[in-house]
């Protein structure tokens, strides 16, 4: 019971830490620039294939660096809303030590409404934020479907390994069967040939009891 206690504390602790963004800043072009911050307990290499997979389809273009920040132009950033953004990325390992664990930012930058005669529209500090926490989701199950390929792939490993070994077992088997009647046959053989040997002895008694003395 205990057990189950802490386990559940470690998954609300889990969750309270990761999953939620918060107010932050990144460096831009040399300047400290607001910026929604998450925390993933996932490695860039999967936040970024994920992200990548995900904002790919939801705007133009595929992701390109500009500056260091991983850039998906012309991308619907909020629901229900007709004005696309240049969303500003960056994604890296939060330390050397918390490998598994990624830093997602997202610039807060205004953006060009291209149907209004160059106004601007701005991703705001609370839209950025909740824009982290539901991309968050996608990544999770985005991790989540890599986890269910890869764990797939463990059972094929294994059965195939299992197949090899029931088929190295049956070859084993067929081999001591083989051998087990090779032993018997021997055994029997043995026996023959000890009588033959009683046989020969007898033979030779008789032909040695009429010598003339």
């Amino acid at each position: 019971m205990k057990k189950i206690i802490l386990f559940l504390s470690i998954l609300l602790v889990s969750a309270l830490v990761y999953g939620q963004a918060y107010e932050g800043t990144v460096e831009y072009q040399n300047q400290q620039q607001p910026a929604a911050i998450i925390e993933l307990p996932y490695p860039p290499s999967v936040v970024n294939a994920a992200m990548d997979s995900y904002l790919s389809k939801k705007g133009k273009s595929r992701g390109s660096d500009i500056k260091g920040f991983n850039t998906f132009r012309n991308t619907q950033a909020l629901e229900n809303d007709s004005v696309n953004a240049d969303l500003y990325f960056k994604t890296e390992r939060k330390s050397r030590k918390e490998k598994e664990v990624t830093m997602v930012s997202l610039l807060i930058k205004p953006v060009e409404q291209p149907t209004n005669g160059g106004n601007l529209h701005y991703l705001d500090m609370n839209d950025a934020k909740d824009y982290l926490n539901g991309l968050a989701m996608t990544i999770e199950a985005y991790n989540l479907e890599l986890t269910i390929k890869d764990q797939n792939h463990a059972v094929i490993i294994a059965e195939t390994k299992y197949k090899i070994l029931t088929s190295e077992g049956s070859d084993l088997e067929n081999k001591r069967t083989a051998i087990e009647k090779k032993i018997a046959d021997n055994k029997n053989d043995q026996e023959q040939q000890l009588k033959e040997i009683e046989n020969q002895k007898q033979k030779l008694t008789q032909w040695v009891s009429q010598r003339k003395s």
